[in-house]
């Protein structure tokens, strides 16, 4: 089963007010359970009401995530991944460097984590942001899986789970085939514009993984889109390098929108 963001926001939707047993992934809760991470976690099994739990699914905050990775439904038992088996700071460390930074540069997309640390190597807490507004987060012992209103001022990082697929954009449309419906297509553009220019970059591209349409070269700079992998975009030329990578600027039609912006050159293929 493909794993998408809309996917596991639906996941973690269906946890809400499940129990938080640290070191767990969608297990269901019970007596071996409970002595297994005990031993394993002491420190995190001192509270009195483990047993009045049982036959409940269970998640930490990454196992939120986990959960959905290795589940096939909201309720089918997980099958554990070990090449998947990340803590909420390796979660971050292997989410694409295009796709994910610091809280101030969340385009708020359905399906993103957010992560509160001081630090992305000391990431000690991750959610799932719903588009709604709102975190879904197994939040600790004392609160269980829990829906709660998006601040950014809680949070430090946001990150595409590397391991999903961002279906929250249908497929986009090649610009050179928009004309058909130009009467409805509206314009977006970034704020910032290409410093440099060189004949030989202009040419169509496709996109080699899920990313971000920025406002300005480099990671940054704000999202204006997310393109799916496979997408086509036009470069006519223009570009602007930020530590030595080249950022080209781009055009795409998607949902009648003409999109212009930045995309890291590092992501696309030359047609």
């Amino acid at each position: 089963m493909a794993k998408t963001n809309t996917g596991l926001v639906a996941y973690a939707k269906a946890q809400v007010g499940l129990p938080y047993w640290y070191g767990t992934y969608g297990q269901k809760a019970n007596a071996s359970l409970y002595s297994s991470k005990k031993k394993q976690y002491p420190s995190y099994y001192t509270a009195d009401d483990f047993k009045s739990q049982y036959g409940k699914r269970v998640h930490d905050c990454i196992g939120l995530i986990k959960g959905y990775l290795w589940s096939d439904s909201a309720t089918a038992t997980p099958t554990y991944k070990s090449s998947q088996d990340k803590n909420a700071a390796g979660m971050y460390a292997a989410a694409d460097k295009d796709a994910k930074g610091k809280i101030s540069t969340f385009p708020k997309t359905a399906g993103l984590l957010v992560f509160r640390g001081t630090s992305v190597t000391k990431i000690t807490h991750v959610g799932v942001y719903g588009g709604d507004g709102y975190v879904y987060e197994a939040k600790g012992h004392a609160y269980g899986v829990v829906k709660t209103a998006y601040k950014a001022s809680d949070w430090n990082y946001w990150a595409q789970c590397p391991y999903i697929t961002d279906d929250t954009v249908a497929a986009s449309t090649d610009s050179s085939t928009a004309g058909s419906n130009s009467s409805a297509v509206t314009e977006k553009t970034a704020a910032d514009k290409a410093k440099s220019y060189n004949k030989s970059l202009a040419g169509t591209y496709k996109i080699t993984a899920n990313l971000y349409m920025r406002n300005g070269a480099g990671q940054s700079k704000a999202s204006m889109i997310v393109l799916p992998k496979g997408t086509s975009v036009k470069n006519y030329g223009y570009y602007t390098a930020v530590s030595g990578v080249k950022w080209l600027y781009v055009q795409v039609t998607y949902n009648n929108v003409k999109y212009t912006g930045f995309c890291c050159g590092s992501y696309l293929k030359k047609q």
